[in-house]
């Protein structure tokens, strides 16, 4: 890519750093998750309920994320993007000012609308400044940002909560969020604009965001309240009522927030599936390691941090290749190969208990990062080389609300499956208890993402015929 100095790639150079930095400043939400045990402490909650800390955020920007890249397509992803990036610094405030764990949550709210709002125009902006050729290598340095920041979130999140307590996992963010907005708020007005008359579809984003929220909710109540609650039942109904509207306007209107007629591709539908499984089955790192290194292991929260560190750092690595790799010999292979590793790196991470030291533990995370890393890149081009160009704010929303749906389920699904595997093995002690529930998770998330690898296979050739015609 740096082979040409002419302008118009000088800029487009300008553009992946700006986007990079800013999906890399959202990525370092993994700061947060080692001030889980100062958290649950700070305002006297259990295990349960610091997973509101994470839901909270989460099914925020996964309501919004298609409505939000669609504005961004609508009235210009720079503008976007600026838009995202303060709300994001206010939100931080917000979380790190917090004195009661309520005002917690509703700055985690507000941070996942800033984020929805990042992810809806930054990927896009990517993918729009290369043509088809480069885009697994841009996407690929895209996702090196992100998983960049999924690595360093730990080691700051621990240094932080060290040295200032868990507020500064937080407040350290205003003010680079701060900085990038400063440097693409001068790029708003000569930034990308649509055709001019088309409209926004208020109906579709607005049922699309109650249906996500309403249904996310319910798997998420559904946990402490059991399905047949009504609390659970209402949610559950009024999210599918609302989806419902949702596919019924989306048919009718001129301009739908997203073409439901992509759907009916088997292999499109097939890598968004994928991108779910691949999330969800790598959660129980974040979700439960804090806790193993901090409680079983008994590292301070520096050294837990640096625990969490090689599932990211190898993501990392495995994307700045995978980019390259897909633009050469396709995506469906490259996904299956991916996944095959995590799974392998979940199984090993299953085998971990309270005598295990810190290179087995290591290595076992590693694995998954590696696999995590190799499989979202290509996954990615595809389905943004499935969607045209003047929709890329949708595509790149489309995939990461994916992604968000496997956080939400993998995080209640780890959550419940952990509970009910510590309650049931309470005979063996608080230590024994923890560690045979830890590793029955990983090991159920082993097999679910062993599973994903066989499914992907399934794409064969098509996938990479059909992203090869892709603008």
């Amino acid at each position: 890519m740096a082979a040409d100095p002419t302008p118009a790639r000088i800029w487009s150079h300008r553009t992946l750093l700006i986007a990079g930095f800013s999906g890399l400043l959202a990525s370092l939400d993994t700061s947060v998750n080692i001030a889980f045990p100062a958290i649950t402490q700070a305002f006297g909650i259990n295990l349960m309920s610091i997973q509101w800390v994470v839901v909270s955020y989460v099914l925020t920007y996964a309501s919004l994320l298609l409505g939000c890249g669609r504005l961004a397509d609508i009235f210009g992803h720079w503008r976007i993007l600026t838009i995202g990036l303060l709300t994001s610094a206010a939100a931080f405030i917000v979380c790190g000012a917090a004195q009661t764990f309520a005002w917690l949550l509703m700055g985690r709210m507000l941070q996942g609308l800033g984020v929805a709002l990042v992810f809806g125009s930054a990927p896009a902006l990517v993918t729009l400044a290369v043509g088809a050729a480069e885009r697994g290598r841009a996407l690929g340095f895209y996702q090196m940002n992100l998983a960049t920041g999924f690595a360093l979130g730990p080691l700051l999140g621990g240094v932080l909560v060290d040295a200032f307590g868990w507020r500064g996992v937080y407040l350290y963010r205003a003010l680079p969020a701060l900085l990038i907005a400063w440097f693409t708020s001068g790029q708003v007005r000569s930034g990308r604009r649509p055709a001019s008359g088309e409209r926004f579809d208020l109906l579709g984003a607005v049922t699309l965001t109650l249906g996500t929220a309403g249904l996310l909710l319910a798997v998420s109540r559904s946990r402490d309240l059991g399905w047949t609650a009504p609390e659970v039942l209402v949610l559950a109904l009024a999210g599918a009522g609302s989806l419902l509207v949702f596919l019924a306007t989306e048919k009718r209107v001129a301009a739908p927030v997203v073409n439901i007629d992509l759907f009916r591709w088997p292999a499109f539908t097939l890598a968004n599936l994928l991108t779910l499984m691949a999330n969800g089955t790598r959660f129980p790192i974040g979700l439960l390691v804090p806790y193993y290194a901090v409680n079983i292991l008994g590292y301070p929260a520096t050294l837990g941090g640096f625990l969490l560190f090689p599932a990211a750092v190898m993501t990392t690595v495995a994307a700045a290749f995978a980019g390259r790799l897909s633009d050469r010999m396709g995506t469906a292979g490259l996904s299956s190969a991916g996944l095959a590793i995590q799974s392998v790196g979940l199984w090993l991470a299953s085998g971990l208990d309270a005598g295990s030291d810190y290179p087995t533990a290591a290595l076992a995370l590693g694995l998954v990062g590696l696999g995590l890393g190799t499989f979202q890149v290509p996954n990615m081009s595809f389905v943004m080389g499935a969607i045209p160009r003047d929709h890329q704010g949708v595509a790149g929303s489309i995939n990461q609300m994916m992604r968000t749906f496997g956080i939400v389920f993998g995080v209640t699904g780890a959550s419940l499956l952990f509970e009910r595997q510590r309650a049931f093995h309470a005979g063996l002690g608080e230590v024994g208890a923890f560690v045979v529930a830890f590793q029955n998770v990983f090991l159920a998330a082993a097999g679910l993402c062993a599973l994903a690898a066989a499914v992907s296979l399934f794409r064969g050739r098509g996938s990479k015929q059909k992203t090869g015609k892709s603008g």
